[in-house]
């Protein structure tokens, strides 16, 4: 959106509190039938908190965009044309929130509620879960020093022990840190399950049958560690299992953390870039120190919100590698 909350010096900025409430109080929903139905739900306490944990985020987002929209103004006024299809030094300046306003067609495009519900889906979607999968990532690679070194000796080749910038090419030449980014999405999916409807009657194998209109949940957590699909060390954190020669899914959805079918997550390739850009600055620089883990089978414990968390956060220190 363009707007730097300040996220991480200010803890305390009532987007985030919001943002992050209103997500404990749908979890909370979603986990308790009795909340379900809104007739029940409008009626109790919490009801009054989820309504003000949305009016802060709407009003918020609402202002953004009204403050775009001035200077969307402000440049037309001022005459400031470009050519909308070529200029791609203009548009590599401009954030998610300008084109989407652009492309939708300026004041004949996306109402300003339609833009408010994109950016919630993408500020919802895009930041915590990328944010969940780096610190799970980093809390393995610390538990697994020698899986760590050789993420670094391959970030070493790649930039030859260089500070320069990341570039395009680069992430192509991260095979292994592409696999223990996929190897720690399988064990710590950021969304661990998803809810989908029926639309039709459905017999399972065990003979029950699902009616149409019925609420099921799928649980990538438990599909993502069932011995059946990923053998008798499904729970190992094992990168190479990413292997060309060794990944052979029975079944599609056997490895999904990013959903799957015509409803999955559509920035799953912005996100593996974003994980592995974020990685490789930290760990080109830093070595990521933790308790060592004893055996193959990592032991962070884990709690449910929307997303998978670690219940004691992201518990890690970095050392300072030394320079060339």
């Amino acid at each position: 959106m363009g707007v730097n909350i300040n996220a991480q010096a200010k803890a305390d900025s009532e987007f985030l509190k919001s943002l992050n409430r209103l997500l404990n109080v749908i979890c909370e929903r979603i986990f308790h039938l009795w909340l379900h139905p809104d007739w029940l739900f409008k009626q109790l306490p919490v009801y009054d908190e989820h309504q003000k944990c949305i009016k802060v985020l709407h009003e918020f987002i609402d202002q953004v965009i009204q403050n775009k929209r001035e200077e969307f103004q402000i440049e037309k006024i001022s005459k400031i044309e470009v050519d909308t299809q070529y200029d791609l030094g203009l548009y590599k300046r401009k954030t998610f929130l300008d084109l989407l306003i652009t492309f939708s067609g300026d004041e004949k495009g996306y109402t300003n509620v339609e833009l408010r519900e994109e950016m919630l889906t993408l500020t919802v979607a895009g930041t915590d879960t990328s944010a969940v999968a780096i610190g799970f990532t980093l809390e393995l690679l610390a538990k697994y020093p020698k899986i760590q070194d050789k993420v670094y000796q391959e970030l070493y080749e790649i930039f030859d022990g260089s500070e320069r910038a990341l570039v395009k090419e680069d992430l192509e030449k991260m095979e292994y840190l592409d696999r223990v980014v996929k190897e720690s999405l399988r064990l710590f999916p950021p969304v661990p399950f998803i809810i989908r409807k029926v639309l039709e009657d459905t017999r399972l194998p065990s003979g029950n049958v699902l009616p149409a209109g019925s609420g099921i949940m799928v649980s990538i957590w438990g599909i993502h560690r069932d011995p059946k699909y990923w053998g008798p060390e499904a729970e190992h954190f094992d990168p190479d299992r990413f292997l060309p020669e060794r990944f052979n899914l029975e079944h599609p959805c056997c490895y999904m953390p990013f959903s799957s079918g015509p409803r999955n997550c559509l920035g799953y390739q912005y996100a593996m870039i974003s994980i592995k850009t974020s990685l490789s600055a930290i760990l080109r620089r830093y070595k990521v120190v933790g308790e060592p883990e004893k055996g193959p089978v990592p032991q962070i414990r884990v709690k449910l919100d929307i997303m998978m968390k670690s219940v004691n956060g992201c518990q890690v220190a970095l050392e300072r590698r030394p320079t060339k």
